[in-house]
């Protein structure tokens, strides 16, 4: 018997071509972002688009980011979602240091400073598409930790990485740390953030930080071949997945997400629809009448 091998599936039979998109930006009123949609793909593209400040984050571009994520997350043709900034020199250098104050960014479009990248972290963790995380350039700071919070990595050759609060009086006790550590380990997690050091992108595929590393002119190309083959794959088991890795890192409200996807699993049951039905019917359910699964 023939043993299998990485040519055994279709993967190198998908298209590595870029997108064909189609931009939504001014549509929803975007400033500090674009957003585009491949319809042929199922891909949506949400990009930091502040180039004059290495596309460093504000908290406009934190609401835009949100509102985008939300509108990939709601949108039926969309199955998988890419997470990156606009030109190829930074995918995002973290939090806008000219709009920091002291009790978070305050750019004077809210009426309390407040960390609103941290709701950012918790809704990509929680939304039930993978997210991909196309990395051209420098990843740095608050950059650095969007890019691990997305489901997957794709680092061009120029990509730069690494945590700098120390040096600027800045840290994430949150996802920055605690789910650093869980993917470099412990020891390597403290390296990061004491030294402040910048690494390659080789050096970030060598310790897990990312999962593949591509020439620069190819960044596009590959992480819509990953769209692609994710998209061939079963949506409510890439949700249910994503839920189960999730969990034990974000406690009740992992559980919360894992017991949301079995309800609505449940909800599509025959023995779901029985409970519906009596109750609409005002007659008793006939639960014993409905076969159960067998597993």
């Amino acid at each position: 018997m023939r043993q299998p091998t990485t040519a055994s599936d279709n993967y190198h039979l998908i298209s590595d071509t870029p997108g064909q998109w189609v931009d939504h930006t001014a549509k929803y009123g975007f400033q500090d972002i674009t957003y585009k949609l491949s319809p042929e793909d199922g891909t949506a593209r949400i990009a930091i688009n502040r180039p004059e400040v290495h596309n460093a984050f504000r908290p406009i571009t934190v609401n835009e980011l949100r509102k985008a994520m939300d509108l990939a997350q709601d949108d039926p043709t969309v199955g998988a979602i890419i997470l990156t900034g606009e030109g190829t020199y930074a995918f995002c250098s973290g939090g806008d240091q000219a709009v920091r104050g002291e009790g978070g960014y305050d750019d004077g479009s809210e009426p309390v400073p407040r960390l609103r990248v941290l709701d950012l972290h918790v809704q990509m963790r929680r939304c039930p598409k993978p997210i991909i995380a196309a990395v051209a350039g420098y990843a740095i700071g608050g950059g650095h930790i969007l890019h691990m919070v997305a489901d997957l990595t794709i680092a061009a050759d120029n990509a730069v990485f690494g945590q700098t609060g120390p040096r600027v009086g800045s840290f994430d006790a949150g996802y920055g740390s605690s789910h650093m550590a869980r993917i470099v380990g412990q020891k390597k997690a403290r390296e990061i953030w004491f030294l402040s050091r910048f690494y390659s992108a080789q050096e970030a595929l060598d310790m897990g930080l990312v999962n593949k590393v591509v020439p620069l002119a190819q960044l596009e190309g590959e992480t819509m071949k990953w769209c692609r083959r994710i998209m061939e794959n079963s949506p409510t088991a890439i949700s249910c997945l994503k839920a189960a890795l999730n969990a034990d890192e974000d406690g009740q409200a992992g559980s919360m997400q894992l017991a949301g996807n079995a309800t609505r699993l449940f909800y599509l049951s025959e023995e779901g629809k029985e409970g519906r039905d009596a109750f609409l019917a005002k007659r008793p359910a006939r639960f014993r009448a409905v076969p159960t699964s067998k597993l």
